[in-house]
Formats: structure tokens, C-alpha cells, sequence
């Protein structure tokens, strides 16, 4: 079994200010109608609270390593999250919890449960949280 490559790029000038300024926007969209009985509606908000999740969590990574993944594999970017000093782990671990949804939310035909709604939206949260500490 082949392991896939680490790529990161370093992080310069204003992208890590930028980029949490797109995870507040995105985490605005998120929080709309979060826990809608109607399932699309869910969908879109997890997909945007793990879009916020995604960069929230580059700029922690940029704050605290100076680098961010680059790349589909968004298990390196949990695996470069967990290097940061502080909050590392648990930023690891909200991030791995968002993304174990991103596929329903985003391409399969179901659409997450209000319960897995919560988790993902208390996931980009302390996400937010995390980065903003940095910021």
C-alpha cells in the first residue's frame, strides 16, 4: 500500500487573514438552516460548514507551521493540522470529524442526519474558534 505525499506550500503575506475571512463566510451560509427537516437544506449546511472547516484549519496551519496542505487528500491536511503547537489535536479531530460527512453532504444521494448536522456544525465551531485564537 502506497501512502500519498505531503504537499504543503508556505504561507504568505495575507492569506491566512484571507482565508479566515472565506471560513467566516462560509460558517455564516452554514449556520442558516442547519437543522431543517428538509434534507437539502442540511446538505448545504454541512458542505459549508466543512468548507469553513477546510479553512479555518489552513490557517491554523499557516499561523502555527507556516504552511498549509495543498491537494485532494484531506487526510494530510489532518495529519500537517496535528503538528501545530496548541491546539493541534483538537484541531485534527474537528477537522477528521467534518470531513467523515463531506461525501454525504456533498455527492451521495442521502443527506446528512440533524444529528450529524449538529457534530459538523459544533466541528467548524470550534474550528473557527481555533483559528481565530491564532489570527
Amino acid at each position: 500500500m502506497t501512502r500519498a505525499r505531503e504537499r504543503t506550500v508556505p504561507c504568505h503575506g495575507s492569506y491566512a487573514p484571507t482565508r479566515f475571512r472565506k471560513a467566516q463566510a462560509f460558517a455564516l451560509t452554514a449556520e442558516l438552516d442547519p437543522t431543517s427537516t428538509e434534507g437539502p437544506q442540511r446538505s448545504v449546511a454541512v458542505s459549508n460548514a466543512v468548507l469553513a472547516g477546510i479553512a479555518a484549519a489552513d490557517v491554523i496551519s499557516c499561523r502555527t507551521l507556516g504552511k498549509r496542505s495543498v491537494g485532494s487528500d484531506h487526510s494530510a491536511a489532518v495529519a500537517l493540522l496535528r503538528q501545530a503547537p496548541g491546539m493541534g489535536q483538537d484541531a485534527g479531530y474537528h477537522l477528521r470529524t467534518l470531513l467523515s460527512v463531506k461525501y454525504k453532504a456533498q455527492y451521495d444521494s442521502r443527506n446528512p442526519t440533524i444529528s450529524e448536522t449538529k457534530r459538523a456544525l459544533r466541528s467548524m465551531r470550534s474550528l473557527l474558534r481555533i483559528a481565530e485564537s491564532f489570527s
